[in-house]
């Protein structure tokens, strides 16, 4: 997707303010900072605590490029069936010209034959809240602003 709004913007929504996705993304009804991890090199968190539509949600920090505009994670989700082994995200920022290219790209390891047996729903799942949180990061990136969706959604 591409965002009209240079990368060093769209990096401190993304990764500075890695806690507060909470504040924007519709897929999130809250997230604080986790404080059991200890921050990378640059990083203001090791991670954070969500609560989010499939439960609550402890992410992991494991990389953390400043030069190159990338932030990996990996999740785990208190909800998260047995036969899911591992979840993690990955954001790609790459600056062209007045707009940031921005690639967001979400791994989940399922145990066999869960895989082939489940993958395909997980995978719409997930698409689903892939696709939401890039366009409220868009929104948010753009005009300052959250859908209102998530505006009625704080406001309760």
């Amino acid at each position: 997707m591409e965002v009209a709004t240079s990368a060093e913007h769209l990096w401190k929504i993304l990764a500075e303010d890695y806690a507060k996705v909470g504040q924007w993304a519709r897929a999130v009804q809250s997230s604080e900072p986790n404080t059991t991890v200890a921050p990378l090199k640059g990083a203001t968190v090791g991670g954070r605590v969500c609560t989010a539509s499939i439960g609550d949600v402890t992410e992991t920090i494991r990389t953390f490029d400043v030069r190159n505009h990338i932030l990996a994670y990996d999740a785990k989700a208190k909800a998260m069936p047995f036969f899911v082994r591992k979840l993690s995200g990955r954001w790609t920022l790459h600056e062209l010209g007045n707009v940031t290219e921005v690639d967001l790209s979400f791994v989940a390891d399922l145990m066999p034959p869960f895989g082939v047996l489940m993958g395909w729903a997980i995978r719409r799942q997930f698409s689903t809240a892939i696709d939401e949180t890039l366009e409220d990061l868009k929104l948010f990136a753009e005009t300052g602003k959250i859908h209102p969706d998530k505006a009625t959604a704080l406001a309760a």
